[in-house]
């Protein structure tokens, strides 16, 4: 399999070889030692390229401190699951891509069977607003984003 050809593989089609394969050799042979796992302030840069959101705009739309989500960025910093929540919503980030950023900050992705994941969830797939899906979690009862009153962390 020529170099460039390994590149193309898809993560589906990597976890189809994986399943179906007998000997895992077989599978290792499809990707390259030097190829690294995501990462998540990469990745967390490349949805806000692909949203058109610039630092600024998250910082001011999420409340996060300017130093703090900088360091997030150059990853010095992990955020903790409300944080990768927040910045989500704010850069308008489809579910799946706030999934990937919860799996690659540790946090868990969100889970429809639990109230609160499944309220973010309607709040992602109805382009709420970080205000809008702190508000629904408030009015259902489940542990907001963050606190109203300060707006920030």
């Amino acid at each position: 399999m020529s170099e460039q050809h390994k590149n193309d593989i898809t993560t589906s089609q990597l976890l189809s070889m994986i399943k179906k394969s007998n000997d895992f050799s077989e599978v290792t042979k499809n990707w390259h030692d030097h190829e690294e796992e995501p990462v998540f302030c990469h990745f967390l840069y490349a949805v806000m390229q692909k949203h058109g959101k610039a630092p600024g705009d998250v910082i001011m739309e999420s409340g996060i401190e300017r130093s703090y989500f900088y360091h997030v960025l150059s990853g010095q910093k992990m955020p903790g699951r409300n944080m990768v929540l927040r910045i989500s919503l704010c850069v308008s980030a489809t579910l799946t891509e706030t999934n990937q950023l919860l799996r690659l900050a540790r946090g868990g992705v969100l889970y429809p069977k639990v109230k609160r994941d499944a309220a973010i969830i309607f709040a992602i797939e109805k382009k709420y607003t970080m205000q809008q899906a702190n508000d629904l979690l408030i009015q259902e009862g489940e542990l907001p984003l963050y606190k109203a009153n300060r707006g920030g962390e």
